[in-house]
């Protein structure tokens, strides 16, 4: 019985919640969309009904037609001969007044009064831009807490630390939805009854009392708590309850003693979890609490010192401009922001580190990024005084190129300031980020599977100070999975465990795994992981699918793993899942076909590493055509989009051709891709590439290479060519242009330097790059078909379609070679800006 009541009433309280948080959003949406839609003299004011009068609180002299201008603190005596009342004022300016009509108004500074005409004009865009992105941030804030509280009682209705955790979200939802209004009432579509209103602040002021019983409760019960549950509920509770009535009968003021209240039980709250987080000895309850420290904490914290500011010194905040005011606001929402979102992985116990480190990265990004605006802010207006005062120069153009040349320097300045901030802090993530780097690095150009991974094991374990690292993988052609390659793991491919590992990207940590019950597991499954000592699992995954996934155990100094720890694991995960599909694709298949099969496997192999459709990238046309002379080739093309928009086109030629040319240009071909995904440059890429190249091939092997960098938003390309036939750059207005930067092929000289050429673009140029095959293509007199024919063809049909315009070529050789057979491989690969 007790259970079906407290369930009807938790049902009552989240329709009643979410029933007046919809209606007074509603209202804050009809009071922006008033604001933005009227015209009006966006100087502010400040309403005195009992004089008639309204002070200027800002002046805007966009609203004055001509002179007198009044002054902050000036009082507005009457528009259009009307008394400024509150309600004269917003009769007279509404949704329905025009733009850019005038009015008479009459003010008054000092003893003397001044007439002057004001004319109408729409809310500037800074201050709009401030009111939505408060409505905004409110929803997320509200309804994010309204949804944890749901998410909360629906999974555990009747865990009473559940229970309290949706009254505390609840009772924080209606506090966020009434604290700090947008704009004035004045402007809202419908009136909300003020007995409501006085309702709801009386019941979001239960929030902090909440907010210390749920640390008696999380993330286990507190056994003093339990054996005094009664004088603990009256202890915490009953100061709230007695503020209320003396607040209602004896009319006392309630803010200043809310603030008291709400900022002690906080403060034992936060003394009570960071004691939990300090006792409890279990990852798990570590993770839980560190969590609500860092997300839930600062912004309850921010919040009650905003309102003793607000509090102590009224004038303090309300002197400030209204767009500085709603920044604030803004700023205090984003912080808050992490609340609803911390708390709600936190009771999942799920995903804890992952959310953890993206609000220390947050945190990080914001404090470094709002250290050099106010250091940047701070210069400019020095230099503006100087200006002002020294030179006498009024203009504000010498500003607006400091802030240019400043803004420059910005984004690479912040992340070297966080670079060196990790460096500094956390020297041993520095340490493993090098040790993976290098890693990848050097697996480039590997072959075997087996020391891949037994090294794999090693640094990985080093670098995570981790007892073992246990890779799982997929056998090729059978369904199940082996541990080192010859002890069979408990784990098909129709398992539930596997199907929801191939759907993760991202590492998982096994105890979350288990509590949360996000992902079930047999009762083999867990006896095998926990036999060794399993903390994390890595999947890795590619576009074919789940290849594995990696086991890491607990670490040899019994500590928790961290949050960038996790992250760096995250980015390793994609890396190695590549570098072990190439293994695969090159080592397994070409070991278990027969020598009479070995030309086919390759054939497979390499078809298959090709780009089997043309990404589509906007703004560029790109088409590609490869034909072989042999069942494999060692020409080889490639197009790698990348997340920001810009695409890399590479082409090249081994020396030779067959199965030899066709592995070593797959190995190229992983090599680029991982150089790529870790960021480096296409000279650091060509480097890297023709060291490898250098160290793993005979000496009588190497390679001739082209890769180029389009960025169709920025407008222009970057190349590095290594001993490649040049390519045309052929610009819209028919100029050519031959690429020819970069340095010695692949393979020559061990330590070789590489140069980039870079060149500005405009919609219609098109980079047409080709293998000797086309060029050296010869006629029955041994004369080749040569460069110049494949310029002067491209010059006269630039126009047509890409794919077209390769398939003529493609003819035009056939034709004069006298046949579709070639005596070398045949690959060209063309891309057009667009716009």
């Amino acid at each position: 019985m007790k259970k079906k009541l407290s369930t009807f009433l938790m049902i009552l309280a989240t329709l009643f919640v979410v029933g007046f948080c919809s209606m007074y959003m509603v209202r804050e949406f009809t009071k922006a969309s008033n604001f933005s839609n009227m015209s009006d003299m966006w100087s502010l004011f400040v309403f005195n009904d009992s004089s008639g009068h309204a002070l200027f609180h800002e002046v805007n002299l966009d609203d004055f037609v001509t002179a007198p201008y009044p002054v902050r603190g000036d009082s507005l005596i009457s528009v259009n001969g009307l008394i400024a009342s509150q309600e004269n004022y917003f009769n007279m300016f509404g949704t329905d007044t025009p733009r850019g009509e005038e009015f008479e108004i009459v003010f008054s500074h000092g003893d003397s009064l001044f007439s002057t005409i004001i004319s109408t004009h729409t809310i500037p865009a800074a201050l709009q831009v401030q009111v939505w992105l408060m409505i905004i941030l409110r929803n997320l804030i509200v309804f994010g807490l309204i949804a944890v509280a749901l998410w909360g009682f629906v999974k555990q209705p009747y865990s009473s630390a559940v229970l309290t955790l949706s009254l505390f979200c609840l009772a924080m939802a209606l506090q966020f939805t009434v604290a700090i209004p947008s704009i004035s009432d004045v402007y809202a579509g419908f009136k909300v009854p003020s007995w409501l209103i006085v309702s709801i602040y009386i019941l979001s002021s239960f929030t902090s009392p909440l907010f210390l019983k749920l640390q008696l409760l999380f993330p286990v019960r507190n056994s003093i708590y339990d054996k005094h549950k009664v004088l603990f509920n009256l202890l915490i509770f009953l100061p709230i309850i007695i503020i209320t009535l003396l607040v209602l009968f004896m009319h006392i003021q309630q803010m200043i003693w809310g603030n008291i209240i709400a900022s002690i039980m906080l403060v034992l709250g936060y003394i009570l979890l960071a004691r939990n987080y300090k006792k409890t000895t279990v990852f798990l309850e570590k993770r839980q609490t560190r969590l609500v420290l860092l997300g839930a904490g600062p912004g309850l914290i921010i919040y009650v010192l905003f309102g003793w500011i607000f509090q102590m010194s009224t004038t303090l905040f309300t002197d400030l401009p209204v767009v500085s005011r709603m920044l604030i606001g803004n700023i205090l929402f984003l912080i808050i922001l992490t609340i609803p979102v911390s708390l709600g992985y936190a009771f999942g116990k799920y995903r804890l580190l992952q959310v953890e480190g993206r609000i220390k990265r947050g945190t990080r990004f914001f404090a470094v990024n709002f250290f050099l605006l106010a250091i940047f802010a701070g210069i400019l207006w020095a230099f503006g005084e100087f200006m002002l005062e020294s030179i006498g120069i009024h203009s504000q153009t010498p500003i607006l190129i400091l802030g240019i040349i400043l803004t420059f320097f910005f984004m690479s300045l912040q992340r070297q300031i966080r670079h060196k901030i990790e460096e500094h802090f956390y020297p041993e993530r520095a340490k493993l980020r090098v040790l993976m780097k290098d890693f990848l690095t050097s697996s480039m150009a590997r072959t075997e599977s087996s020391k891949f991974w037994e090294e794999l094991e090693e640094k990985l374990a080093d670098g995570l100070s981790a007892e073992k690292i246990y890779p799982v993988l997929r056998v090729s052609g059978k369904k199940f999975f082996t541990v080192d390659v010859d002890e069979p793991a408990p784990f098909s491919p129709g398992d539930t465990f596997i199907r929801r590992l191939e759907s993760k990207d991202n590492p998982l940590l096994f105890d979350e795994m288990i509590a949360s019950g996000k992902i079930s597991l047999s009762a083999e499954q867990r006896e095998w992981f926990i036999k060794r000592k399993s903390a994390i699992l890595l999947p890795l995954v590619t576009t074919s699918g789940l290849l594995g996934f990696l086991v890491i155990s607990s670490k040899t100094n019994g500590e928790d793993f961290t949050a960038e720890e996790l992250e760096l694991l995250e980015s390793f995960s994609t890396q190695t899942a590549l570098v072990a599909e190439n293994l695969e694709l090159l080592g397994e298949r070409l070991e278990k076909e027969k020598l009479e099969e070995q030309l086919k496997v390759a054939r497979s192999i390499q078809q298959g590493l090709l780009p089997g459709n043309i990404p589509s990238v906007e703004g560029i046309e790109m088409a590609a055509l490869i034909r072989f002379c042999l069942d494999v080739a060692g020409d080889y093309y490639d197009i790698i989009p990348l997340e920001d928009g810009r695409v890399v086109l590479s082409i090249g030629d081994v020396s030779g051709k067959g199965v030899g040319a066709a592995l070593l240009m797959a190995n190229l071909q992983a090599s680029l891709r991982t150089a790529q995904a870790m960021g480096a440059t296409l000279a650091e890429s060509a480097t890297r590439i023709n060291k490898l190249v250098f160290e793993n091939t005979p000496s009588d092997m190497f390679i001739t290479f082209f890769m180029i960098c389009i960025d169709p938003v920025k407008k222009h390309l970057r190349y590095v060519n290594a001993g490649h036939n040049p390519p045309f750059f052929i610009k819209k207005n028919g100029d050519e242009k031959l690429l020819t930067k970069g340095g010695l092929l692949f393979g020559v000289v061990e330590n070789a330097d590489y140069e980039e050429g870079e060149i500005p673009l405009q919609s219609g140029d098109m980079i047409l790059m080709y293998t000797d095959g086309v060029s050296e293509a010869m006629d029955s007199n041994d004369e080749e078909f040569g460069e110049k024919q494949i310029a002067s063809f491209v010059a006269k049909n630039k126009g047509l379609p890409l794919d077209e315009l390769l398939a003529l070529i493609e003819k035009e050789v056939s034709i004069f070679h006298g046949s579709s057979f070639y005596s070398d491989d045949f690959t060209l690969l063309a891309a057009k800006i667009t716009n």
